[in-house]
């Protein structure tokens, strides 16, 4: 049995310190938790001195200008570099970092011809922040991508039978052998450096973000000893540089991105050497975010030659004529303007926290790879009825050795039949019980390309066929175009991957909700009947984002949409839009308007409680400028207005949230509609789904229950189930409006429109007999409108046939 390399007390504190956590959160990676501890010390600082910018002299700044330089110690000695030959640059993150050196680098010494030039070479599996470098040099840099497989063959190293199998950490990296023929080397590379006129710069990461695999960190010192000088031609992606580039002698620099591998393994630097070195500290201890360091090798300074002149880098700066002297120090020299002080205070205590809690990071890198070890055995074991494996790994190792690997895992899903299952729909069925992963290719290309076994030409197709990084379509002809990635973090634990795997053969091995035998079919694919003229049964309006609506019988539309339907929207303190997502209360307000005295009223769904309001009582800028009042709500930037004070107590009261406002569109025909201004559902549709939930758990009284979830605008009854996945036009009354596509349906189905509790039934159910998107309603726009009176009334004809109708 595996003894608990934190111990007893420190669980209790870290029980204690992540208790404000909700769900179960498995992406590390992408950012690290941060403790309440840490964000107590931090404020206690903050309340209890006076801060103020350190390039300013009073006491205040004095006090800043200390802490700071005391901060850049402790995080040198954090990393073991030792202050005399280190100095760290405080950046906004590892990207900046990378940025900053690929703005300064310079690949011509100072007294070279101008056609001297060194090499730029990366690692193809890296994050796109490295590739990004690539654009600042490609025009007078050659620039190779080395692929990871052919490490070996261009590092001249022992052997060359493949990346897993050839370099691994030496026991004796510490002995006195060493550290002379290092002093040797260095001593040989200064001399050299007097001769050469070209340098080159090689970047890696320490750990692949994608499968988090840790590449050699012997590989520093290999590239800088000239390992890379042979590298082939074929690599390089502008070989027109090649014959006027590169004559002349080469010093190696290398940069390591440690911006994956620092959150949870100890970064050396008095026995690895890189000359600089890209971090990120959200990665590391959660808060603060937005701040990062480049750490510099003093051998590397020279290479760095600044560009742009900010504030409080220079000795001297002349306005009148081209004139000015940079600042000799370091990091005085590179860091522009005032550097985010009060947020580089809180790295003190996030190190003293790690330090205090957890002894090393290296503790860290036991528990954190035997958390993923588990996870990866577990998830090999998991197969379906018929023995076909749930899940397929996307690993370079298989998770054997801690110094070859981290804790990070990455995976998609396969049915029973053998066909992918999409990651976004993965991820919206974890979301259900509150698990925190990340999908799609992580920002790294090149390893999402090799490990989904896709072609150059699969990417310009994907991106033709309309997927983009960071979108939802996670299957192209049925192959992923992305991954579902799990990883820890010093304070995850043991049952945190027990309680993943729970959900994984709940969701996607266990049939909980399965319909009927053969009745799935019958919903699905049930017998037409050639009608195509229907009626009109609901008109629905919702004027508050995300609340409850009103049925009238009567109500006027546009091709804006129906007249006030999501025109107010509930925002908290920080001016963040409300959803029954994060707040399944909202459905518990009913809205209506009463348009004959102008009034829109709120009632309290099961309680006597209510407000009402003048419809155009709202607040805009003393000057009537609404530019004063943008807001970005659910990705839209509109303008909004306040409304009166008493409807915001009443809202902040019965919600049970402080300091909530009520805003609405300043212009009329405005609204806050996710994707398109109608929304229609088909009632045979809606009953369908209520009897495949029959006999369950879940199942309702009613189908108006079940419509009430699904939030349409119009329900049209008389079609049959599903056929209005094919309508291309329809007309209601006098209008015609085009189908734009399906209602991808999220979590919000869950929620019981009445109580305001949540279930996963019904999306589950949903996914099951609708497919991994869940399509559920057919979105409209108005195409075309009759003249006169614009309303549209219940019992409306609904009718296919749209050819005794003039487009407009």
């Amino acid at each position: 049995m595996e003894i608990d390399i934190y111990g007893e007390e420190a669980w209790q504190y870290m029980n204690s310190n992540f208790s404000h956590v909700k769900g179960l959160y498995l992406d590390h990676a992408g950012s690290t938790l941060y403790s309440k501890s840490l964000i107590e010390h931090s404020l206690a600082e903050l309340t209890q001195n006076c801060f103020g910018n350190p390039h300013s002299r009073n006491t205040p700044s004095r006090l800043t200008t200390d802490l700071i330089d005391q901060t850049r110690i402790e995080l040198l000695n954090f990393f073991q570099a030792d202050p005399n030959q280190y100095t760290l640059l405080f950046t906004s993150g590892a990207t900046d970092s990378l940025r900053l050196v690929a703005e300064s680098f310079q690949f011509s010494s100072m007294s070279s011809h101008s056609y001297d030039c060194g090499s730029f070479i990366y690692l193809k599996e890296s994050h796109t922040s490295v590739i990004g470098m690539r654009e600042y040099f490609k025009r007078n840099v050659p620039c190779y991508a080395l692929p990871s497989d052919d490490i070996s063959t261009y590092f001249n190293l022992e052997s060359h039978s493949g990346i897993h199998e050839k370099v691994h950490i030496k026991d004796n990296l510490a002995s006195s052998v060493y550290q002379e023929k290092k002093v040797e080397t260095e001593i040989a590379k200064e001399s050299e450096k007097t001769l050469a006129t070209a340098n080159s710069l090689f970047v890696f990461p320490a750990q692949c973000n994608f499968s988090g695999f840790k590449y050699p960190l012997e590989l520093i010192s290999y590239s800088q000893q000239g390992g890379l000088s042979d590298i082939s031609r074929d690599l390089c992606l502008n070989k027109e540089l090649l014959n006027k580039k590169e004559k002349s002698k080469k010093v190696w620099f290398c940069l390591l991105d440690a911006a994956s591998y620092v959150g949870t393994n100890q970064l050396d630097l008095s026995v690895w050497q890189p000359d600089m070195v890209a971090i990120s500290f959200y990665k590391m201890f959660g808060y603060p975010t937005g701040l990062g360091a480049l750490i510099v090798h003093q051998r590397a300074n020279h290479v760095l030659q600044k560009k742009y002149v900010g504030g409080g880098t220079v000795e001297i700066v002349s306005s009148s004529r081209d004139f000015h002297v940079a600042r000799h120090v370091l990091q005085e020299k590179f860091e522009n303007g005032t550097v985010n002080f009060l947020s580089i205070l809180a790295l003190r205590h996030g190190m003293r926290e790690l330090k205090n809690l957890v002894l090393t990071m290296d503790n860290v890198s036991i528990h954190t790879f035997r958390l993923g070890q588990l996870l990866y055995v577990s998830l090999c074991q998991l197969k379906h009825a018929n023995g076909k494996s749930l899940v397929k790994i996307y690993s370079h190792t298989e998770f054997t050795d801690r110094q070859r690997q981290g804790a990070i895992v990455t995976f998609n899903l396969m049915a029973e039949s053998g066909d992918y299952i999409g990651y976004a729909y993965v991820e919206k069925i974890l979301s259900l019980y509150d698990v925190h992963v990340r999908t799609g290719c992580f920002c790294n290309p090149a390893a999402c390309q090799r490990f989904l076994e896709l072609s150059e030409e699969d990417l310009c197709s994907h991106y033709m066929s309309g997927h983009k990084c960071g979108d939802e379509n996670d299957l192209i002809h049925g192959r992923p175009t992305g991954a579902v990635r799990v990883s820890f973090g010093y304070m995850s634990q043991r049952k945190d991957v027990i309680q993943f795997l729970t959900i994984l053969r709940q969701c996607f091995l266990q049939d909980n909700v399965a319909p009927r035998k053969g009745t799935a079919e019958k919903l699905l694919e049930p017998v037409r009947q050639n009608r195509t003229y229907f009626e009109l049964i609901g008109i629905h309006v919702y004027p508050i984002k995300s609340c409850g609506g009103f049925s009238p019988k009567t109500w006027p539309i546009s091709k804006s949409g129906l007249l006030y339907d999501r025109h107010w929207v509930i925002v908290n303190d920080a001016g963040i839009a409300l959803t029954q997502k994060r707040e399944p209360k909202l459905c518990m307000i009913r809205p209506s308007i009463d348009l004959e005295r102008n009034k829109l009223i709120l009632q309290y769904y099961g309680t006597e409680l209510s407000i009402s309001m003048d419809i155009n009582d709202h607040h805009t800028t003393l000057d009537g400028n609404h530019g004063m009042n943008l807001r970005k709500i659910c990705g839209k930037i509109m303008h909004l207005d306040d409304c009166e004070s008493a409807v915001n107590q009443w809202l902040s009261e019965v919600i049970g949230r402080p300091a909530l406002k009520l805003l609405r569109c300043s212009i009329l025909d405005s609204s806050l509609v996710n994707t398109s201004s109608f929304l229609l559902l088909n009632y045979s549709s809606v009953n369908s789904l209520k009897e495949q939930l029959k006999n369950t758990d879940f199942e309702l009284s009613s189908t108006e229950e079940y419509l009430t979830r699904f939030r349409g605008n119009f329900v049209v009854e008389g079609a049959n189930a599903f056929e209005e996945d094919g309508w291309e036009k329809v007309k209601i009354g006098p209008y015609i409006f085009q189908n734009v596509g399906a209602c991808f349906r999220c979590q919000m189905v869950c929620i019981d429109q009445n109580t305001a509790i949540r279930s996963r039934e019904a999306l589950t159910v949903l996914a099951n007999t609708r497919g991994k998107k869940m399509p559920f309603g057919i979105c409209l726009e108005m195409c075309s409108n009759a003249s006169g009176a614009q309303v549209v009334e219940i019992g409306y004809p609904v009718s296919l046939d749209t050819s005794d109708v003039k487009f407009t």
